[in-house]
């Protein structure tokens, strides 16, 4: 007899139990997904934040007055870790979900036994996942380069961090549900994210702006995003922590209320 025993087979009218939770085989495919690609999806977005902290930080930072008494590397720190994982999130759940309904194995997802809202956790902790391997990768080569040190407020840089990432990744799942084309998907993060992303105070204080843009910048979602981690970090910025944190949390429940009922009500199509 062999060495290796066959395991014996249920019996004929034991329901069937999964050695895992069906999500948790989605989770895996969407982390997965971005890891077979790290140079591409986690290597390319560090290396293109890290010579910002270089060049705005290392060069011309010597040439910038602090503001707000914070070194000027410094101060872009928190606005670049806040855009990586925006850009980051936003790419990873839009061209997941766009593939999968142009491949069209979105069908056989959805014919799972898999709920609604199992299949909208999973996407978005795909992009939740990517946002934190960015993010930390971000970290660990800018703050060496500016001098930084420990976050000055840890409990709101949590909190915030955790805002942030599940903001970024529901508008990746939300664009990827409306994208009709590689196109639309392109064209989302040129003409929407980057032009939001200089406008929400990553290089500079909206005190240092005329009343007019000053106004137009705090009604930019990426400003909140970019002054719950500047706060985090440098215990400062331009609002109060709790008026951040209540903007940013306000708009993770808006996105994920959005993205729940477009996967609730199945307006979500190949």
């Amino acid at each position: 007899m062999s060495g290796t025993e066959t395991p014996a087979l249920p019996a004929y009218d034991e329901p069937f139990r999964p050695e895992r939770s069906p999500v948790l085989w989605l989770l895996e495919r969407e982390v997965l997904r971005f890891l077979t690609i790290w140079r591409y999806s986690v290597v390319g977005p560090v290396l293109s934040t890290v010579l910002f902290v270089v060049v705005f930080g290392s060069a011309l930072g010597s040439h910038v007055d602090t503001i707000d008494g914070v070194g000027y590397g410094s101060f872009i720190v928190p606005g670049l870790f806040a855009q990586a994982i925006v850009n980051v999130g936003f790419f990873n759940g839009t061209t997941s979900l766009f593939e999968a309904r142009r491949d069209r194995y979105i069908n056989d997802v959805f014919a799972s036994p898999l709920r609604w809202w199992e299949i909208n956790a999973a996407l978005v902790g795909g992009g939740v996942a990517r946002g934190v391997v960015v993010g930390a990768g971000v970290l660990a080569v800018a703050l060496p380069l500016t001098h930084g040190g420990a976050p000055a407020r840890p409990f709101v840089l949590l909190f915030g961090t955790l805002g942030l990432l599940l903001v970024a990744a529901q508008v990746g799942v939300i664009a990827g549900g409306h994208a009709k084309s590689l196109d639309h998907v392109y064209s989302m993060e040129s003409i929407i994210l980057m032009p939001l992303g200089f406008l929400g105070g990553v290089f500079y204080s909206v005190h240092q702006l005329p009343p007019f843009w000053d106004y137009v910048s705090r009604l930019d979602p990426v400003f909140w995003l970019v002054q719950v981690e500047r706060i985090g970090f440098l215990g400062q910025g331009d609002v109060s922590a709790g008026w951040a944190l209540a903007v940013v949390w306000a708009l993770a429940a808006a996105l994920t209320a959005w993205s729940a009922a477009m996967f609730a009500t199945g307006h979500l199509k190949p």
